[in-house]
């Protein structure tokens, strides 16, 4: 057991699994190639069975050195789902089963904690971007209505009905060909409209969706501060006893330097007595 905790603790040991990862990311993606020989399938098959049997010897031994502190950790669990499902699916003749294989990438998630912040704090920041998304989607679904009422005549295509109208706003939102393809032609027959599209994209693309983005950042801000703190946490729990840290030495000193003073000022009484 004592071989197997060294072994995971190796410091190479995470740059093999990823390397692992990638080849077989590589791997599967050339395996969609239709002009691959049956040779080359065959030979590209048995490397990526290779590369899950390693992401399962490093589960196993998991599971043999945590025990049941394995089970504490979310993106342990997290790993564990995706060997199990990569186990159970290996031997079906389903294409789109075993398509399913390209999720081992997400594996990457459970070794690279900086991946792992990114995620939380994208699900941490789910709740305040519903209320945002509703928002967006209030925005989109007034000037989608308005929208039909002043254009669909003339553009049905573009503004037919709620729906197209919707999606015609999405384009203008995402910047894609939205002032040659649909505000240009559409302010050939109306002059107006060029402030329908200008106050929609203000309150869209400029101001809602930068406030997503601004929940997002604080949501990592706030994630990685709690992820080094409990580094810090981990590293003092760890930590030799004769290591102590910059607020114990500080403390010390201050209390010398008070004892210092205090002999001083009895001294300096004794003198004038």
């Amino acid at each position: 057991m004592e071989i197997l905790q060294k072994a995971l603790n190796w410091k190479h040991t995470q740059k093999i699994i990823t390397f692992v990862i990638i080849l077989n990311a590589a791997v599967l993606g050339i395996l969609t190639s239709r002009s691959l020989t049956v040779d080359e399938i065959a030979l590209l098959e048995a490397i990526d069975k290779g590369c899950l049997v390693i992401f399962t010897i490093e589960l196993v031994a998991k599971l043999l050195v945590y025990r049941r502190s394995f089970w504490s950790e979310g993106w342990n669990i997290f790993d564990f789902v995706i060997v199990l499902t990569s186990i159970i699916f290996i031997s079906s003749s389903v294409s789109v089963i075993r398509a399913f294989r390209i999720f081992r990438l997400l594996k990457a998630l459970a070794e690279f904690p900086e991946l792992q912040i990114l995620v939380s704090s994208m699900l941490k920041a789910i709740p305040s971007m519903s209320w945002a998304l509703m928002l967006l989607f209030i925005i989109f679904y007034i000037f989608g209505v308005f929208g039909s009422s002043l254009f669909g005549e003339d553009f049905p295509e573009l503004f037919g009905d709620i729906g197209g109208s919707m999606f015609t706003l999405f384009q203008v939102m995402t910047f894609e060909s939205w002032a040659t393809a649909v505000a240009r032609p559409i302010m050939a027959v109306y002059s107006y409209a060029w402030i329908y599209f200008l106050i929609f994209i203000l309150l869209t693309a400029i101001t809602l969706l930068n406030v997503m983005v601004g929940i997002v950042v604080e949501a990592v801000g706030s994630i990685s501060e709690a992820a080094k703190q409990k580094a810090a946490e981990e590293a003092a729990k760890n930590a030799p006893p004769d290591v102590r840290t910059a607020n114990e030495i500080e403390a010390e000193i201050r209390t010398h330097l008070s004892q210092i003073e205090e002999l001083l000022q009895k001294r300096q009484l004794a003198a004038k007595e």
